[in-house]
């Protein structure tokens, strides 16, 4: 018994003079029209799956929001040196070593 809503076609495609049909669900014998019952009543309103271009805009933006938040939270010690010695009157470098020696 297949699955049809008028007498011309049924639901798995299959054509012939001598197909049974009906439209009570519950009556449906071929595994083809129950699969396809089953496919019309289980469509989402919104695709189950974001398409590659929708992925790739979320990658971005997350990049992006992650990229300003680290800046923000991240230590460079090179801007900060350069930072202090622009601050400082004679230009002149701190020691590196450890005598207690104010310039160089």
């Amino acid at each position: 018994m297949h699955y049809s809503t008028s007498g011309d076609a049924v639901a798995c495609g299959r054509n012939g003079n001598n197909l049974s049909s009906t439209a009570d669900t519950d009556k449906v014998d071929c595994k083809s029209c129950q699969r396809s019952l089953v496919k019309a009543e289980s469509v989402p309103a919104k695709k189950a799956t974001p398409s590659l271009a929708e992925l790739r805009k979320q990658r971005l933006a997350s990049q992006a929001s992650q990229a300003s938040q680290v800046q923000a939270a991240t230590f460079c010690f090179k801007t900060n040196w350069r930072v202090r010695l622009g601050a400082r009157p004679d230009r002149c470098r701190l020691p590196r070593g450890m005598a207690p020696q104010a310039f160089v």
